[in-house]
């Protein structure tokens, strides 16, 4: 996994993306569930709250995302995608896919599916279930 997070690192480094691969992993929740709450974000994330609010933070001062009270809860902030955001995303979108294809490169669909349940099953082992990102 250390070798996967270094390629993706220089990937987006060499094509001029100001992003992580958590940020990166953010901001796609974030595009699924427009206007995700902050506590939701957290538990899909897996990251704690206060790691999550700095990551946060950092993807505002980018411009890439606002957060805002919500209209039910004011104790609530949901968090919502900019267009700088959006921009982003597209663009670094195809340079994730095409890490994706260079990893399975060379592998049969039954290699990936038995690397794919050996993973799920030492995400269970670790934390008791398979929610959060497997990148």
């Amino acid at each position: 996994m250390k070798l996967i997070d270094c390629k993706i690192e220089e990937v987006l480094s060499e094509n001029d993306i100001d992003l992580s691969k958590m940020q990166f992993i953010i901001l796609k929740n974030i595009e699924e569930r427009e206007g995700i709450s902050q506590n939701e974000l957290a538990l899909f994330s897996k990251r704690d709250k206060s790691s999550l609010t700095r990551m946060i933070n950092t993807l505002i001062n980018k411009e890439y995302i606002t957060k805002c009270s919500s209209k039910e809860d004011k104790r609530k902030n949901n968090i919502h995608l900019t267009k700088k955001g959006k921009d982003i995303l597209k663009k670094a979108t195809p340079h994730f896919h095409n890490m994706a294809m260079a990893i399975e490169k060379n592998l049969t669909q039954e290699e990936i599916e038995f690397a794919k349940n050996i993973m799920k099953k030492i995400q269970i082992n670790i934390n008791g279930s398979v929610s959060g990102p497997m990148i």
